[in-house]
């Protein structure tokens, strides 16, 4: 059971190893292969080009030597033939000019005009032959994403991997409004993407992560890359990427999809900072569901969507013989962690056909196919109406069946991958509560689980990160510097102090060690920061408390504080004459602006 545990961390950091590699430092390759469209239309259309120039040439000089009519004996210059020849071989047509044509002169314009024709048609044909060569268009769109690249200047997050979970993550991406890049080998993926929908155009480009060109020209050379994920369905690519990242920029933070646990350990070996096999993990959490049932309803609740209301307790999730029915390698994912809780487990192929559940306590549908699952879970339910039944989803369009036949458990690799890798980058503070959670005992998750609840409510709560400096917080700095302010003062409410708000503390950060669920009592100092869980109005509340002075001095002491100078002026003068001091300025200071808040 220890060992399964700490495989619930199937996305733990790696142990950073500083000497187990040797690096030579190299320029990462970021310029775009040789191909350029301009040199492949110059080459491409060389011939045709050659051919519309010969036949204007020819039949200007062939004009310029023809005599005129007997009234006008004397032929064309060589510019006036090649003005006729031109809206001649254009098509355009003007007339005889500067006087009428001999017939001879007259046989050579139609003759022109045929040629020309001709000419233009065997032009244009190449030309459009040109337009639909994939070379020429991957030129193109190549040409494109390195201008959008070079326009990039803010962080930005590397996906490799449109499929369905790499789409799950930019879309998370997208929600937070992180700017993002993508590669993909499959172009139609890349396409999918302008059409998806998101609030702004992201670069993509359709390309194999396995080679570090592209990964540099996506931007692994850029200052603003801040992260990469691989998430193709090929584990030899994530491995490739997790490589490069670790051999060309080892500083930057590298999440990678795994399928099996040999290429987890490899990646392992480059120090992939985060490791997801989602099979692996939803195995871990059907036996921290069965062991430790509080631990398992705060994690799920916490990765859940917002608005998702507390989990019940699986009340009939019971020790006993489990059927798990997979085609692929979930089966043999789940089955391993199963057993190694001491669970009996009985491993069935789907092509076996309805496998017997009647004295089973728990069933997995697990095949690939969203379809067989269904059918394997009803046929479950019907001959055992007591069992446990998890299926797998395989596909987004399939869901709306899935809720409606109501299992005990749904297993969605994509969103578990999404969910994870996008906290990870986006709220690592609120992911280490998270990953604390699924580690700490049983009776810790359950008292942390009512306190929260208690606090906030039965939905899943809103994150705020509070960076207590002078830039986040300058009215609560001010007062630390010289006097107390505690988490539960911080948790006031600044029109009624006697009133707590919807938060609760999750995690301190203090000189970069961490305490997670904090004693409300805590003093809190200057650059500490703190992770708070609540309603998203009463968190706002609290943010706009660390700007004013005289909220500050309330919640702290109770005592209420003029906002105006001239009040101000005349209560701090009374205060003085009483004996009382304040610690608000007496006039008021210049707050700074707003920065653009760190990730939670």
């Amino acid at each position: 059971m220890a060992n399964l545990l700490k495989r619930l961390r199937g996305g733990r950091p790696a142990q950073p190893r500083p000497d187990s590699l040797r690096r030579v430092e190299v320029d990462i390759p970021a310029e775009p292969p040789s191909t350029d469209a301009l040199f492949m239309v110059l080459r491409r259309m060389r011939t045709p080009l050659v051919v519309v120039i010969s036949v204007f040439a020819v039949m200007t000089f062939g004009l310029s030597v023809i005599p005129g009519t007997p009234e006008n004996p004397r032929a064309l210059t060589v510019f006036e033939s090649f003005y006729v020849i031109s809206y001649t071989g254009l098509t355009i047509g003007f007339g005889e000019v500067p006087h009428e044509f001999s017939t001879q002169q007259r046989m050579w314009v139609v003759l022109t005009i045929y040629a020309a024709v001709g000419a233009w048609s065997y032009s244009i044909a190449s030309l459009l032959a040109l337009v639909q060569d994939q070379t020429f268009r991957q030129a193109i769109a190549l040409q494109r994403f390195t201008r959008q690249m070079r326009r990039v200047k803010d962080p930005f997050v590397l996906v490799v991997g449109y499929g369905h979970a790499g789409e799950a993550v930019c879309r998370a991406l997208d929600d937070q409004g992180r700017a993002f890049v993508v590669l993909d080998q499959d172009n139609n993926r890349i396409q999918q993407l302008a059409l998806d929908g998101f609030t702004t155009d992201h670069p993509a480009y359709a390309a194999s992560g396995r080679d570090p060109r592209m990964l540099g020209l996506a931007g692994l050379a850029s200052e603003h890359c801040e992260a990469v994920v691989a998430l193709t369905d090929n584990d030899e690519t994530n491995l490739s990427v997790v490589m490069t990242v670790n051999l060309l920029r080892p500083e930057l933070m590298v999440i990678a999809r795994s399928g099996d646990r040999e290429h987890a350990q490899q990646m392992h070996d480059f120090a992939a900072n985060v490791i997801i096999n989602p099979f692996d993990r939803y195995g871990a959490y059907l036996v921290m569901a069965l062991r430790r049932p509080h631990a398992f309803r705060l994690a799920s609740w916490l990765m859940s969507k917002r608005t998702t209301e507390l989990p019940d307790h699986l009340e009939h999730l019971t020790e006993g013989r489990w059927v798990v029915c997979a085609d692929d390698t979930f089966g043999f994912e789940v089955t391993r962690d199963l057993e190694s809780a001491g669970l009996d487990v009985v491993v069935v192929d789907p092509a076996d056909g309805r496998p017997d559940v009647k004295d089973a306590v728990g069933f997995v549908a697990g095949a690939r196919s969203d379809i067989i699952n269904l059918a394997l879970a009803a046929h479950a339910r019907i001959e055992n109406s007591e069992l446990f039944i998890a299926v797998r989803q395989n596909s987004t369009v399939n869901e709306v069946p899935l809720t409606a036949f109501d299992p005990d458990s749904v297993f969605i690799p994509t969103q578990l991958l999404a969910r994870e890798a996008v906290a990870r980058i986006t709220s690592p503070n609120y992911w280490s509560f998270v990953d604390h959670a699924l580690h700490e005992d049983d009776e810790w998750c359950e008292q942390v689980m009512e306190d929260i609840v208690s606090a906030v409510g039965v939905e899943t709560p809103v994150s705020q990160r509070l960076d207590l400096n002078l830039a986040h917080a300058p009215a609560a700095v001010r007062w630390m510097r010289s006097e107390k302010l505690r988490i539960k003062d911080l948790l006031r409410d600044p029109e009624d102090r006697d009133v707590q708000l919807a938060a609760y503390p999750a995690v301190l950060v203090r000189d970069g060690r961490r305490t997670y669920s904090p004693d409300l009592g805590l003093t809190v100092q200057e650059d500490d920061t703190l992770l708070l869980l609540g309603r998203g109005g009463d968190l706002d509340l609290i943010v706009s408390t660390l700007f004013d002075d005289s909220a500050v001095e309330y919640i702290a002491t109770g005592r209420e504080v003029a906002s105006a100078w001239a009040f101000r002026r005349l209560q701090v003068w009374r205060w003085s004459r009483r004996g009382h001091h304040s610690r608000l300025p007496s006039a008021p200071e210049r707050r700074p602006p707003y920065p653009p808040r760190p990730p939670v």
